[in-house]
C-alpha cells in the first residue's frame, strides 16, 4: 500500500472561507460609526443655542454676559419663559424660532412678555404677525456698518454680516434700521411700541461661537443682550406645539383604511403560507437518478469535517474502516466487535491488546497534527497485519 496523502489547510483557504464574515464585521462597523456620528450631531443642540460650544451656538456669548452680572436664564417652552419673566422686573427676552415651532399668536404672545424682546431671524409669519412694515431682504455676508443712530451701535460701528437682513417696506418713524442699507438690507431692526422695545435681528453671525470675536460683534452683542440684569434666552422646542400633551394612538392617526388593508395583507399572507405549504399525501423516497462515486462522497465528507474540525468524527471514520478491513484479513465477518479483531491480531503481530484498544478505541486527537499520526498508525497496523498474514 502506498502512504497516505493529507493536504492541510492554508493560510489562504482559511482566509477565504472567513472573508464573508470580516467584510460583514467591517460594515458593521462603519455603520456603528456613522451612527455616532449622527447621534453627536443631533445632539449638538439648535442655531445660537447659549448651552452649546459648537461654531454655531452661543456658549461664549452667554458666559460672558453671566461674567458681567447679567443672570441669564435658559427656558425651551413657552410657559417656562412667562414663569422665568413674570418673576424678574426690567428684563430682556431673546428667542428664536429656526424650526417653525411657534404659531403666530404665540410669537405675539412672547413679543409682550418683556420690556426688551429680541427676535432673531424672524420668519414671514412672525413679521406679518409682530411687525408687518419689515420684510425678508435676503443674505448677507462679509463686514457691515452701523450706520444709524441707535445707542446700541454706539460702540460697535461694525459687525459680521449675515446669514439675513431685513428691509422697512413701509414709511415708520418708529423703525430704525441699522447695519445695512434700504437697498441691501439691514442686520439689525429697532421698533419703539412704547413701553417695549422689539428689536428684529437678521445679523445673527455676529452672536455665534465662531464669529464672536470678530469685528466689533463682542461689544454689539453685550449691549444688546445685556441692557437689564435679566435675560432670558429662550428657544422654542415640541414642547410649544399645540397639543403635543396629548397622546394619540396609532388608531387616531392613521386614516381610516389603514386598518382593514392590514388586515387584508396578513390574511392574504396567511393564505399564501397555507396554500404553499400544503401536503398531498405521505413522502415517497425515490432513488436519485444519478450515481454519486465513492471518491467524490469521501471528498465531501472529508471538506465538511474539515470545515468543523472534527477530529475526533474524522478518527472514528478511519477506525471503522481499518477494523473492517482488519476482519476482512483475519477472515472474521465485518460485523465482528472490535475486541474480537484485537484479541485475533494482537498475536499475529505481537503488540500488546492494550496498546491496540487505545489506538482502536481510546486516544482523541487535540489537534490536526495528532490526527495525521494517527491516521497513518492505523494505516501502517494494516499494513503489518496484512504482511503478518500474506507474506511475501
Amino acid at each position: 500500500m502506498s502512504e497516505p496523502t493529507v493536504i492541510t489547510p492554508s493560510i489562504r483557504a482559511t482566509l477565504t472561507r472567513a472573508l464573508f464574515w470580516i467584510i460583514a464585521a467591517l460594515f458593521l462597523l462603519g455603520v456603528a460609526i456613522a451612527s455616532l456620528n449622527l447621534v453627536g450631531t443631533a445632539a449638538e443642540g439648535p442655531r445660537l443655542d447659549p448651552t452649546s460650544p459648537r461654531e454655531s451656538g452661543a456658549l461664549a456669548l452667554a458666559e460672558v454676559l453671566r461674567q458681567q452680572g447679567v443672570d441669564v436664564i435658559v427656558t425651551t417652552s413657552l410657559s417656562d419663559t412667562r414663569d422665568a419673566l413674570s418673576n424678574s422686573g426690567d428684563s430682556t427676552l431673546f428667542y428664536s424660532d429656526f424650526d417653525g415651532y411657534l404659531t403666530e399668536a404665540q410669537s405675539v404672545d412672547a413679543a409682550g412678555l418683556a420690556r426688551t424682546v429680541i427676535l432673531a431671524e424672524p420668519d414671514v409669519a412672525a413679521l406679518l404677525a409682530l411687525a408687518p412694515e419689515i420684510a425678508n431682504a435676503g443674505a448677507q455676508d462679509g463686514t457691515i456698518a452701523a450706520d444709524c443712530s441707535a445707542s446700541l451701535t454706539s460702540n460697535a460701528p461694525q459687525i459680521t454680516a449675515g446669514p439675513s437682513s431685513l428691509r422697512i417696506i413701509e414709511d415708520d418713524d418708529d423703525a430704525i434700521g441699522c447695519y445695512g442699507s434700504d437697498d441691501a438690507g439691514f442686520g439689525l431692526v429697532t421698533l419703539d411700541h412704547g413701553d417695549a422695545e422689539l428689536l428684529l435681528l437678521g445679523a445673527t453671525d455676529a452672536l455665534t461661537n465662531r464669529d464672536i470675536v470678530a469685528a466689533d460683534n463682542a461689544a454689539f452683542a453685550l449691549r444688546m443682550l445685556g441692557q437689564h440684569d435679566t435675560l432670558v434666552w429662550y428657544t422654542p422646542s415640541f414642547a410649544d406645539v399645540e397639543g403635543s400633551g396629548e397622546v394619540k394612538t396609532f388608531d387616531e392617526l392613521a386614516p381610516g383604511w389603514v386598518t382593514p388593508a392590514t388586515w387584508l395583507i396578513i390574511l392574504t399572507l396567511l393564505t399564501a403560507a397555507l396554500w404553499q405549504g400544503r401536503r398531498f399525501g405521505p413522502l415517497v423516497i425515490e432513488k436519485l437518478p444519478v450515481t454519486v462515486r465513492s471518491n467524490e462522497t469521501m471528498q465531501g465528507r472529508a471538506r465538511l469535517y474539515e470545515r468543523t474540525a472534527a477530529r475526533l468524527h474524522t478518527l472514528d471514520a478511519l477506525r471503522i474502516g481499518s477494523i473492517r478491513r482488519l476482519a476482512t484479513l483475519c477472515g472474521m465477518a465485518k460485523t465482528a466487535s472490535v475486541d474480537d479483531v484485537i484479541n485475533r491480531i494482537a498475536p499475529l503481530i505481537g503488540q500488546p491488546v492494550a496498546s491496540l484498544r487505545t489506538l482502536l478505541v481510546d486516544v482523541s486527537p487535540t489537534n490536526d497534527n495528532e490526527l495525521l499520526e494517527l491516521s497513518d498508525e492505523l494505516l501502517a497496523l494494516e499494513q503489518r497485519v496484512e504482511l503478518a498474514i500474506r507474506p511475501i
